[in-house]
């Protein structure tokens, strides 16, 4: 087995949109403070498991928007499965009280106005019993039949070879992907291991440092499974470790045969705005 690394060849910035509106579940926290609620939740952890969780976290909170943020998506999420108490509906009446968080302000000259209205709506929600208490969810748990770490896979379209390299396999609930770093090849002869390493991989800048991640594409397990006739693997490759964490990762729920796969693979290697690439070179 070869082991290969990525050399840098050119960097790009990076501007990622954390908030996306002012309702409530529209930011990057508000989904991942949700969904570690719901998460612990469905997993058996108790009412005061999950609520020493949310108040550890309000110690690691940065700005006062972050609160803002935490409590309200705390509260809704809270609601929904019975679980809210006092102590989080009075941190939510603070922060109606005080109005919302004047970072508003730089989305939007209308934004404070329409948070505020979401956060009076919130209170006033969460004030009476919920009337039908979400319960805690089993998911099936999905097991990786195709691909090995680091296999390198061919398919033929057109007449022409493609080649990607399989990194991952993950489940998020009832959400299954199988994760893979695309290469440029693009031939009529049948690729080997040596020939994919002069190839080159889309990788991402992660950090003002200069850092960077290789770019992953994932895709929805039944649409791989569905053309896993189609698929031929040439050996293995491994990525360096830090260059797979810093890496960047695109999941597509549903592609159409190998053409929607194609059409995947070269999105990715052309690149939009935050797109490099790297060579493999032996180590």
């Amino acid at each position: 087995m070869k082991t290969i690394s990525c050399q840098t060849l050119a960097t790009k910035e990076i501007t990622d949109m954390a908030i996306d509106g002012t309702n409530i579940l529209e930011s990057d926290l508000s989904i991942d403070v949700q969904n570690e609620i719901l998460d612990r939740y469905d997993s058996g952890q108790s009412a005061d498991e999950i609520k020493s969780y949310l108040r550890n976290g309000l110690d690691n909170l940065s700005s006062s928007l972050d609160l803002e943020i935490y409590i309200s998506t705390a509260c809704l999420t809270l609601w929904k499965i019975g679980l809210l108490d006092d102590y989080f509906i009075k941190r939510l009446k603070t922060i109606v009280d005080n109005g919302a968080d004047m970072a508003w302000a730089e989305i939007d000259k209308t934004a404070i106005s329409k948070r505020n209205i979401a956060l009076q709506k919130l209170l006033k929600k969460v004030s009476a019993p919920i009337l039908k208490v979400r319960k805690p969810k089993k998911y099936k748990t999905i097991i990786n039949s195709l691909f090995t770490k680091g296999e390198v896979i061919i398919f033929q379209i057109d007449n022409k070879y493609r080649c990607f390299i399989f990194e991952d396999f993950y489940q998020y609930r009832e959400d299954v992907y199988y994760a893979f770093v695309p290469t440029t090849y693009k031939d009529y002869l049948k690729p080997t291991i040596d020939t994919i390493l002069i190839e080159e991989v889309p990788v991402t800048k992660a950090n003002a440092l200069g850092a960077f991640g290789v770019r992953k594409l994932s895709i929805y397990y039944t649409d791989i499974e569905k053309l896993k006739d189609n698929f031929i693997s040439i050996g293995h490759l491994d990525l360096d470790l830090e260059i797979e964490q810093l890496g960047f990762n695109r999941q597509i729920t549903r592609i159409e045969g190998l053409d929607g796969l194609e059409h995947q693979i070269d999105d990715i290697l052309e690149g939009n705005k935050m797109e490099l690439y790297a060579c493999y070179e032996l180590k």
